[in-house]
């Protein structure tokens, strides 16, 4: 019999458990008569790992749909490919002659950036106008969809992926037209917006001729912002009337709204440059090639002298 002692490794699976927890590892030795029962040291945790969805934020949504929607949360994964499954339900006008039926949207992708955080797009909203029907109010469901998961329900039977908060749809003001002189890029000096877009003032992006530009500060009212380059941009974009101009646009979502037009201050330093240049080496080659006549008048009378 050897003297060292040797361990035996136990391959053995658990079964599945209503609450995730703690548990102690026990080993039970069956004996002739009886079974001994021996608790380690150590325990076995069992984690919930069903995704599970608590608040969403911001509580606005815009008309025209493409709200970045924060989700927080707790057990998202990358890989069960979530998708945001979202429910409008059935909107009556306040005086109550009037109901429209509920609206089921399309699933939309979700981004996971953390197990606690991810984000999702809204769709365009489909409803009443306004105008015709008056106020209303509609209420929101969120459900979430993860591969996987479709079927799951925590302790008390409810779905762990779904969840409804009151939601404010809300129409973006519009801009008025601004016109600025023409842009000297040279100067790095950013430009001014107008804007009272609320909190989707910090979602809005700037476009000119249809590339994005830096937006230097968000303000309540205004966003100042850097034009691209000329460069950048495609010379038969043009905006209007004016094949030089270039059009600028503040988005937010999919909520596109035309501000006004953009011209760029043309370097005049460059062709003056180009022109002192070249006046400056036709000079030259003027007295170069005086020189060298001269030279051979000289050298020529000197030879007839001599003779």
């Amino acid at each position: 019999m050897s003297s060292s002692s040797q361990l035996d490794a136990h391959v053995f699976e658990t079964k599945a458990v209503n609450t995730p927890g703690t548990v102690p590892i026990t080993i039970v030795i069956p004996l002739r008569n009886d079974i001994h029962a021996i608790t380690l040291d150590q325990n076995f945790t069992f984690e919930g790992r069903t995704p599970n969805v608590r608040d969403i934020h911001p509580k606005e949504l815009t008309v025209h749909g493409g709200t970045k929607l924060t989700v927080l949360g707790s057990n998202f994964e990358a890989e069960s490919n979530p998708q945001m499954n979202l429910t409008q339900k059935a909107i009556s006008t306040l005086d109550g002659t009037k109901t429209f039926d509920e609206v089921k949207y399309p699933p939309t992708p979700c981004s996971v950036l953390k197990q606690s955080e991810m984000t999702c797009k809204t769709p365009e909203l489909q409803l009443p106008s306004s105008e015709e029907f008056g106020s209303f109010k509609a209420e929101y469901r969120f459900g979430f969809i993860f591969d996987g998961f479709e079927e799951a329900h925590d302790v008390e039977g409810n779905i762990t992926s779904e969840i409804t908060v009151e939601i404010a749809v809300v129409e973006l003001h519009s801009i008025s037209e601004h016109h600025w002189p023409p842009y000297d890029a040279t100067k790095r000096q950013p430009l001014h917006i107008e804007i009272f877009w609320g909190h989707f003032q910090h979602e809005a992006v700037v476009r000119v001729g249809g590339i994005r530009s830096n937006i230097t500060e968000r303000l309540v009212n205004r966003l100042l912002f850097l034009p691209p380059d000329e460069a950048q941009l495609k010379p038969e974009s043009g905006c209007k009337n004016s094949k030089e101009a270039h059009s600028v646009e503040v988005a937010a979502g999919n909520t596109n709204r035309h501000v006004g037009c953009l011209t760029y201050d043309p370097d005049d330093d460059t062709p003056l440059r180009m022109i002192l240049v070249f006046a400056v080496c036709g000079v030259v080659a003027v007295v170069v090639v005086a020189s060298i006549i001269a030279f051979y008048i000289v050298q020529k009378r000197k030879n007839k002298d001599g003779e």
